[in-house]
């Protein structure tokens, strides 16, 4: 009687075996898919950019973006509290196959009050960013010499659209705390595929402004359709009556979100505030031509975080069950996997930037005239973007916030916040001398401002706190 042998499961295509080497999963995925459709897609609406937008009115397109950015200000990192609190509930619920939450009674009151909690916090967030945001920002763009960029009807609308969006990012929160990243970053991807192609529409067709509008109006319905439709028995159950054990807002809450908001609030001086600094100091065409190199590294460095953000709720159930060697295992790994793509990213880049300054001037040989369009408006990209100098500058300060990123994801699913004056030092440092050095120096100045900080200080401090911190925990665990 010849022994049968068991069925041997199917072997992994090879596209599939690289892809978990690299730690992709269907959340980092979908997350890259969006990164990737905007980087690859970023130099066709450059070329329309530059196409049919005059400089000023590129100066205007990329600090609508710098201005909405303030709020930061009103949300005060409250999705990343939520994200993380909503983690150690999910470790004792589900979503069963009708949509609905279950699982333990304590965990899902405490997840219900939580809903409930910030969703307030967001509807206040919302109202408070339309009255302050939205009116500090028509100033400041009021205060500019006269031109004939239509700004100022669009401008309201964009805030109003944003502040709608702003009061739908609680649930959105709630959703990746919940482990459902692979479904949001699917509707980011669709969002920003969708959005990319507005956007291209409403450049081509002369819309001027109104194209801020249209992002705004596709961001919104994404997220409207996530939460009403395609999650709505979710946050069905989440809207019933609290009738048990609820999240602390003082025990629970607070010591973590105060912490959090100081350092949300001066994050806006290492991410957006160099563009109206420009605006201001060195007028809206050096503005455009910074933000659009800008806005690239930063979709760049957001691909490359998007490894630790998606596992963010991984995280933190892997601390709630205290599987601390497993946590190590795939912080380590995924450390590697994005600052490596990162590495390559940038690297790309400054080679292309390179390459549009060496053919400039250049001239079209003559079997390809058909081309000869393409080939100046290509051209004509160099005089949109940064020179090669301030780019590479701008490119290596992308690797400080990168590393500070990383670190600040390792630590925070433990409750903890240790980076209080360190990150907020660095941000108002970073902050101070972009403006000093950036007004009278332009972009070059800008860029040593956040080289200075980034490497002497940012670098070195966050890894620091993370040798401590994984030094103390051992301590504790040989303790008990």
């Amino acid at each position: 009687m010849t022994e049968q042998r068991e069925p041997q499961p199917p072997r992994r295509s090879w596209p599939r075996r690289m892809l978990n080497r690299m730690e992709v999963n269907r959340a980092v995925f979908y997350a890259l898919v969006n990164r990737g459709w905007q980087f690859l897609s970023g130099p066709v609406t450059l070329l329309l950019i530059v196409a049919f937008f005059s400089s000023e009115t590129q100066g205007y397109y990329y600090n609508f973006g710098a201005l909405i950015a303030l709020q930061t200000f009103v949300e005060m990192g409250m999705q990343v509290v939520t994200l993380y609190l909503a983690s150690h509930e999910w470790a004792q619920l589900e979503i069963d196959e009708r949509g609905y939450l279950t699982g333990d009674v304590s965990a899902l009151s405490r997840l219900r009050s939580l809903a409930a909690l910030v969703v307030k916090w967001y509807s206040i967030a919302g109202t408070l960013f339309v009255a302050a945001i939205g009116t500090a920002g028509y100033f400041f763009l009021a205060s500019q010499p006269a031109s004939d960029v239509i700004w100022r009807a669009p401008w309201f609308c964009v805030v109003a659209l944003t502040a709608l969006s702003l009061m739908a990012a609680p649930c959105v929160a709630l959703l990746e705390g919940c482990n459902q990243v692979s479904v949001t970053n699917r509707y980011r991807a669709l969002q920003g595929i969708m959005g990319t192609l507005v956007v291209w529409l409403c450049i081509s067709s002369g819309a001027g402004l109104w194209t801020c509008v249209a992002i705004s109006a596709v961001r919104l319905f994404w997220e409207l359709w996530l939460i009403l439709v395609h999650y709505r028995r979710f946050f069905a159950s989440l809207w019933k009556p609290v009738s048990g054990p609820q999240v602390s807002w003082s025990e629970e809450v607070w010591p973590l979100h105060w912490k959090l908001a100081i350092q949300a609030m001066a994050a806006y001086f290492t991410s957006s505030f160099v563009i109206p600094l420009m605006f201001n100091y060195q007028g809206a065409e050096v503005s455009g031509q910074l933000g659009m190199t800008w806005t690239s590294l930063m979709t760049l460095q957001m691909a490359a975080y998007a490894w630790m953000l998606t596992r963010a709720p991984l995280f933190g159930t892997l601390v709630s069950q205290n599987d601390i060697k497993e946590l190590n295992r795939v912080f380590r790994r995924l450390f590697q996997v994005s600052t490596t793509v990162l590495l390559t990213g940038g690297a790309i880049f400054c080679l292309v930037v390179w390459m549009l300054q060496a053919i400039q001037g250049v001239e079209m040989p003559a079997a390809w005239k058909a081309l000869e369009p393409v080939w100046n408006l290509i051209q004509k990209v160099q005089g949109r973007i940064l020179p090669l100098y301030p780019t590479v500058l701008l490119t290596l300060a992308i690797f400080p916030i990168h590393i500070a990123q990383c670190v600040m994801a390792y630590i925070r699913p433990f409750k903890q916040e240790p980076f209080l004056i360190l990150n907020t030092a660095c941000q108002l440092m970073t902050g101070l001398l972009v403006w000093y050095l950036g007004k009278t120096y332009g972009p070059v100045g800008a860029g040593w401002g956040f080289l200075l900080v980034g490497y002497f200080l940012s670098v070195p401090g966050f890894l620091w706190i993370l040798k401590r911190f994984v030094t103390q925990r051992k301590s504790l665990v040989v303790r008990d």
